[in-house]
């Protein structure tokens, strides 16, 4: 009888120990670098711009610089090592849609001594698409063995123009000149209709008549849109010695798209004389 007391009270105190030991190892540890290649190696992908248009025929193809970074888990670049970049379809299928340099769906490259590899991507013909579509650009690396590291970015390929919004606004949109030089900010808005911001995109600005410059001290600025989606232009005004009387600047902003006639827009600053 007392022997099996016994075993009763110490079955539970072995289990608890048990449950206890493994909740211990359920805590997050840190990969150790020298240990498999999937954990003690990081692969980074970038498209940019990750958005481009498919222009007509007689229109050059959109490039998307695609730059790989491999690194350990200490942040040493690997150097030498081969990465493999494929053009793939939401399933994860080869696709067909544009192309790397020399006319490659899969380009092989090098990485320089910051475990980096660069390749251009060239984006279709608008003939070449039936609707907008949305590619992935695939990075594998090989690793020990059979494992390898795949990692890949999206680009959104935009076929109707008529899917991108783009808005300018000049904030102030009055100046008042005095014996300093005022400042407005001139601020493009590049978005698909959907609310997603086009990061990478060019953006022209010019002074298409009045006074004034921009914070180059030339008529014309190029930018290029954040990750909101805004590119920023700074436009400075002349003295009130300079003006002379009221008058007004008009200032274009132009997103660079394969036709340059598509997007752009014109806002209008009034220039006051101040004290």
């Amino acid at each position: 009888m007392n022997s099996k007391i016994k075993s009763l009270i110490v079955f539970p105190l072995v289990l608890t120990l048990v449950l206890f030991s493994s909740c211990k190892r359920t805590a997050i540890e840190e990969p150790s670098p020298i240990g498999p290649s999937t954990f003690s190696v990081i692969l980074n992908l970038s498209a940019s711009p990750n958005v481009i248009f498919a222009g007509g025929v007689e229109y050059s193809r959109e490039i998307s610089t695609i730059k790989a970074s491999l690194k350990k888990f200490d942040g040493m670049p690997l150097s030498d090592k081969t990465i493999h970049f494929e053009v793939r379809n939401t399933f994860g299928s080869k696709a067909y849609i544009g192309f790397f340099d020399e006319n490659e769906s899969i380009k092989t490259k090098i990485t320089d001594q910051n475990g980096e590899a660069t390749v251009q991507y060239y984006g279709p013909k608008a003939q070449e698409l039936s609707d907008n579509e949305t590619i992935y650009i695939y990075a594998i690396v090989s690793g020990d063995g059979k494992e390898y590291i795949i990692e890949k970015t999206p680009i959104y390929i935009i076929r109707d123009i008529t899917e991108i919004s783009f808005e300018l606004y000049a904030d102030p949109n009055v100046l008042w000149c005095t014996s300093k030089n005022p400042h407005s900010q001139i601020k493009a808005v590049c978005k698909k209709v959907n609310g997603i911001p086009l990061i990478g995109r060019k953006v022209f600005f010019t002074i298409l008549s009045g006074m004034g410059h921009f914070s180059n001290g030339k008529t014309k600025y190029v930018a290029y849109t954040d990750e909101e989606g805004i590119a920023i232009a700074t436009y400075v005004g002349p003295t009130k010695s300079e003006i002379g009387y009221d008058q007004w600047v008009t200032i274009r902003g132009q997103l660079e798209t394969s036709d340059p006639d598509w997007l752009h827009k014109e806002v209008i600053i009034g220039l006051k004389i101040g004290d």
